[in-house]
């Protein structure tokens, strides 16, 4: 049994791959605490699952700056460290485990690791993409010079690195060579939560449901996805497109969904919702989208919701991009050319008029996903913990 401090800057309830880990680790017999940002109508401490969580005072905060971000954080950094060290000198710890971003979190451990705790930093995703991705700076900026110093900090710093898919792993050690301790944790739907790989189910062409959850952001291009489901209506009126999220695009999307006259055909929800109630909100949906941009981000996303999808047996329109080209496969899941509404609305519409087409790709992208269960890869985070 080991004694695990679990900390990020999100929201545990609805943020998957953190909580999945702390549980599975606390499913096994490990004592788990997570500390996370407080979450509107629950206690700063409370246990889920067995995972002790503590809510420090401060939101997330969402918008569009990027200095803004930066002092989130750092406040969230002070926060943490307090509490982390605070808690350390009475639990005494053997890992503590970071879950980024930012990267540099993973110094909330330095007390820590002072007095012999190991720390494991879980990489979510790449910081100097991601912020080349959401503010439209260069990489040449002073400030994604900046990020990429922190992530060599960071990275050296920690015991164990974690990170999220086989492309992400490749670019840490082009990055960092010396970077020894590396393990990929793929961000696989939990079977506790999402039962077994469910039976493709043969979709209905008369009244189609697109399906979108999750993050509402530029670089995730649910906007391209509306501007094709507009289209689509005016040759299945009927069609639904249902969203369930949030985030900072999320007043564009709502005044997007104005100015298309489609209100009455899209449900957009303006929260997030726990990880137990996503398999509720997505049965039921005829094809799943992912309507990611094209950048520096997007190109290493893998993303979760997909993997959901197809796990549950919906077919999915994607992207073409390369960490999702990597692990399906053509006739897997409906790839379209990233930004490109019309190449969009094309397989959107083709997906929704061939039942058996989907039934069978549907089938091919579960082939894919087989062995990437949650099962398997969970042992992986044992070893990592255990070592």
């Amino acid at each position: 049994m080991k004694r695990v401090l679990m900390v990020a800057y999100t929201n545990y309830l609805t943020d998957a791959r953190p909580r999945r880990e702390a549980e599975t680790l606390a499913a096994r017999g490990d004592e788990v605490d997570f500390i996370a940002l407080a979450e509107k109508d629950h206690p700063s401490e409370e246990v889920v699952n067995n995972v002790r969580v503590i809510r420090l005072s401060m939101k997330r905060y969402r918008g569009a700056g990027g200095l803004k971000y930066i002092l989130s954080y750092f406040m969230f950094f002070m926060k943490a460290s307090a509490k982390v060290a605070a808690r350390h000198f009475v639990r005494r710890y053997d890992v503590i485990h970071i879950h980024t971003m930012p990267d540099v979190l993973v110094f909330v451990a330095v007390i820590p690791k002072l007095l012999g705790a190991k720390v494991i930093l879980d990489v979510h995703d790449m910081m100097p993409e991601l912020y080349m991705s959401k503010f439209g700076i260069k990489e040449s900026h002073i400030l994604i010079k900046l990020i990429k110093l922190q992530e060599k900090a960071s990275v050296l710093f920690a015991n164990q690195v974690i990170c999220v898919h086989d492309l992400h792993k490749q670019v840490l050690l082009e990055r960092h060579p010396s970077l020894k301790n590396l393990t990929v944790l793929l961000n696989v739907p939990d079977p506790h939560v999402f039962g077994e790989i469910s039976r493709v189910n043969k979709i209905d062409s008369r009244n189609p449901k697109f399906i979108y959850h999750g993050t509402v952001a530029h670089r995730l291009g649910l906007d391209l996805a509306l501007d094709a489901f507009h289209n689509i209506l005016q040759v299945i009126p009927n069609a639904r497109f249902n969203i369930y999220g949030d985030g900072d695009s999320a007043d564009e999307i709502e005044e997007k969904i104005r100015i298309l006259n489609i209100k009455d055909s899209v449900f957009f929800s303006r929260k997030f919702f726990r990880v137990e109630e996503i398999p509720r909100l997505v049965n039921g949906s005829t094809i799943g989208i992912i309507p990611n941009r094209k950048d520096q981000a997007t190109e290493y996303m893998l993303p979760v919701k997909l993997l959901e999808y197809v796990y549950m047996g919906i077919p999915v329109a994607a992207p073409r991009l390369k960490t999702i080209s990597h692990y399906f496969s053509e006739g897997s899941i409906a790839f379209y050319e990233p930004g490109n509404v019309d190449n969009l609305k094309n397989v959107m519409l083709m997906l929704s008029q061939n039942p058996e087409y989907c039934f069978q790709m549907a089938g091919k992208a579960q082939d894919c996903i087989r062995e990437l269960s949650w099962q398997k890869i969970k042992e992986s985070l044992f070893k990592v913990v255990d070592n």
